[in-house]
């Protein structure tokens, strides 16, 4: 019950001031309001004493009292308290008590009222202890009293009078003091916490902020009433906009089309998105103020809010120069390469048919023929597609159609089979006949096309390639197995990336572009399929096509 209790920042005991400070701090501030009280409380009592009873400064007690009260007031004022330990404020309300006392003296305790100034003044901001301490000095002062004065039958009904209401004054004041001081404290816990919340979320604010302006796509937020609440840096300048007033339109001017005509206020990204128009992908033109033209992909997201938030919009501008730009430099080069494929194919296929029209020849020079015309053929097709760029249209309207596995098989070793049996590699067989599956044939044939070609090539003269075809309830699981030169662990989970060879192919003579194991997974995730790779280093490699089967109607 002795222990101490933490006091808040603006008692009297606890402050720290900064001793070079001219203006008193809330600590000393304090100490003045308390002990200016009293003095001006045992002033107007002592001038009303004037008055009325001017006999009582006959007793020295009463004057001594007096004295002890101004003189303490004046040591109040000019004590530098700042510098003082906190324990030794506490002899202020004691001395307070003394005189008090003395003020109280042989005068039946009419002035031990001001008693409750200094009780309360320790009871605010010290322990129980201490307010034990005081209690027991005024307790002490009204029995010298009784004692020095002559005991009197009201002597110690006075006692206990007095003892009970300063003690019940005292513990109220300490208790609510307390509690004040806990709810204080329980303020000032949350405003930390707040306090750390605003860091948090500034903090937040400003990584988020820093994230946005680090990014290469132009970010706009906008208000329900269209009110500009963020710009991202890239949207500034893309826009060469003003923040000051983004709201103007910037100097960059937005074109429907490139070098057409400009477009209307109202029908700019920016304005419509100011409406809440939500739109994906608008495509716009923007001439900037370098002398650039940048195509943009303008779209708008509506961003959630909560009850007490308005709602608001959220404008994103994507700069696609630089797509559309590789777009059209790769459909230049297909219909180069395509258009001037196209003329010795075209005399490859008609030297081709007028070998055949000749019907003396050997059948076997005839089936090299026809061999040279169908690969001729497919090949006019590949650049046909090309051409009119109708490939995604292709897999479509073919995504439902039926091929015949072992057909296409035995077309593509019937391609490769002079160049196996120019390298001494046997191509075995093990494939059952009629094997519909769901899946275009020329996808087919193409993929079918590149692993064998792949097994031939990287396959030692005198080696195997074994082609099996294996069926489950819904699947038809083709397996290409060869004793080729296998591929590292290390390069085996990137053989499907573009333009990548593998390390023995790198070290090996044949030439390669490192985009055939690409096509072929494309192909066949097209068709519905899978493709697994699994090799080994110097052993070999087994490409497995795993494609659905072809349900009967």
């Amino acid at each position: 019950m002795g222990a101490a209790i933490r006091l808040p920042v603006s008692s009297p005991v606890d402050i720290v001031e900064d001793p070079d400070n001219a203006s008193p701090s809330s600590r000393t501030r304090s100490i003045w309001l308390f002990q200016l009280v009293l003095a001006a409380s045992v002033i107007v009592t002592v001038i009303v004493v004037q008055a009325l009873q001017p006999q009582l400064f006959a007793a020295w007690t009463f004057a001594a009292g007096v004295m002890t009260i101004i003189v303490l007031t004046v040591a109040t004022l000019v004590v530098p308290w700042q510098r003082v330990p906190r324990n030794a404020v506490v002899i202020m309300p004691f001395l307070d008590l003394i005189g008090i006392g003395l003020l109280a003296f042989d005068s039946d305790m009419r002035f031990g009222f001001f008693w409750v100034f200094p009780v309360t003044w320790i009871a605010s901001y010290y322990s129980l202890l201490h307010l034990g301490g005081a209690l027991g000095t005024v307790g002490a002062i009204i029995l010298i009293d009784a004692s020095l004065n002559g005991p009197t039958p009201f002597s110690a009904l006075r006692l206990l009078v007095v003892m009970l209401s300063l003690t019940f004054i005292g513990l109220t004041t300490y208790l609510t003091a307390r509690q004040n001081n806990a709810f204080k404290n329980l303020l000032r816990r949350q405003a930390s916490r707040l306090q750390s919340t605003l860091q948090r979320v500034t903090g937040q604010e400003r990584r988020v902020s820093e994230m946005l302006n680090g990014l290469d796509t132009g970010i706009a937020r906008l208000s329900s009433d269209g009110e500009v609440l963020a710009l991202n840096d890239t949207y500034v300048t893309l826009y060469a906009v003003d923040r000051d007033d983004p709201k103007r339109p910037g100097a960059s001017v937005e074109y429907a089309t490139l070098r057409g005509e400009p477009l209307p206020e109202p029908d700019r990204p920016f304005m419509r998105a100011a409406r809440g128009e939500q739109f994906e992908d608008e495509r716009v033109w923007l001439y900037d103020t370098h002398g650039q033209w940048h195509a943009l992909s303008a779209s708008t997201r509506r961003l959630t809010s909560s009850a007490d938030e308005p709602a608001t919009t959220l404008l994103i501008i994507h700069d696609v120069t630089a797509l559309i730009e590789a777009e059209r430099a790769r459909e230049q080069i297909a219909t180069v390469v395509s258009h001037e494929l196209r003329n010795p194919l075209t005399a490859i296929i008609g030297h081709a048919d007028l070998l055949l029209d000749h019907d003396d020849l050997p059948a076997r020079v005839r089936e090299q023929i026809e061999v040279i015309d169908n690969a001729g053929q497919r090949m006019q097709k590949l650049i046909s597609e090309i051409l009119a760029g109708s490939r995604a249209r292709s897999d479509e309207s073919s995504a439902q159609s039926s091929a015949d596995v072992r057909r296409i098989i035995d077309a593509s070793v019937q391609s490769f089979r002079p160049a196996s049996d120019g390298r001494r590699i046997a191509i075995i067989l093990d494939v059952p006949g009629h094997l519909p599956v769901v899946g275009d044939a020329f996808r087919l044939r193409q993929a079918f096309d590149n692993i064998l070609s792949n097994a031939i090539k990287y396959t030692p003269g005198g080696g195997t390639v074994r082609i099996s075809a294996t069926k489950t309830d819904d699947r038809l699981v083709i397996a290409f197995a060869d004793t080729g030169v296998g591929i590292s662990p290390a390069d085996l989970p990137r053989i499907f990336d573009p333009y990548f060879r593998t390390q023995s192919a790198r070290e090996s003579p044949t030439p390669g572009t490192g985009l055939g194991m690409g096509i072929v997974r494309d192909i066949v995730e097209q068709q519905g399929g899978t493709l697994d790779v699994d090799s080994e280093q110097g052993t070999g490699t087994t490409v497995t096509v795993s494609l659905p089967i072809e349900t009967e109607a």
